[in-house]
């Protein structure tokens, strides 16, 4: 199970061990979802995060988890797109002034629609199909994303992480997911769509000449 998904890919890491760090990640990520579990079956992991609201926003510094670990504000960006959010709110002297009720930022029925538009990772040229996927939102709910549709977009592990940690950027044509990349990608910034998914277009058959 895991060779096959940590195979070399020209825009994954290219460390071994790394490729199948994220390999096992994927499948543990992938059975979490599995309706043969238990009931609780594709509940995301709960775990409290502390982070300032700014230091969200902006993505630099860091956040606190249980026990006083760290991790970067990016990361923390990053989980939150696809997990289940309890917002708490302090006030200066650290006191909990609301505790929000947590809320699935991501419904079953947004699952499903997702799935039948996108297909699977909407990245131009990645084939992972969507159970691989997580649910982004391309306007990132700490800067008033909401979760719609026309906001959320089916990433795979690796392109779900270079998004957050790069420019590239996400555009909606049409209701479809559209990519711009960087200016090192592509000096021109060419918008990218991934038509991988896509069933192809069927050809006209001319009708016969009559006789």
């Amino acid at each position: 199970m895991l060779e096959p998904l940590s195979a070399p890919r020209p825009d994954g890491p290219r460390d071994a061990a790394r490729r199948r760090g994220e390999a096992f990640a994927d499948l543990i990520h992938l059975a979490s979802r599995s309706t043969d579990l238990p009931s609780e079956a594709g509940e995301r992991p709960h775990i409290s995060v502390t982070i300032d609201h700014d230091t969200l926003c902006r993505g630099l510094g860091h956040a606190v988890l249980d026990g006083d670990r760290h991790l970067s504000a990016a990361q923390a960006r990053r989980i939150a797109c696809d997990a289940k959010i309890v917002p708490v709110v302090l006030g200066g002297d650290s006191e909990i002034l609301d505790l929000g009720r947590a809320k699935r930022t991501v419904s079953v029925a947004q699952r499903r629609a997702l799935h039948a538009r996108d297909r699977g990772c909407a990245f131009p040229g990645c084939h992972r199909p969507p159970q691989w996927c997580d649910a982004h939102h391309v306007r990132h709910w700490a800067d008033g994303g909401t979760t719609d549709l026309a906001n959320l977009v089916l990433l795979c592990r690796t392109h779900h992480t270079l998004i957050h940690h790069s420019q590239w950027r996400i555009t909606t044509t049409g209701g479809t997911p559209v990519f711009i990349p960087p200016r090192h990608v592509d000096p021109a910034r060419r918008p990218r769509q991934n038509l991988l998914h896509r069933p192809p277009t069927p050809v006209a058959t001319p009708a016969p000449l009559a006789a």
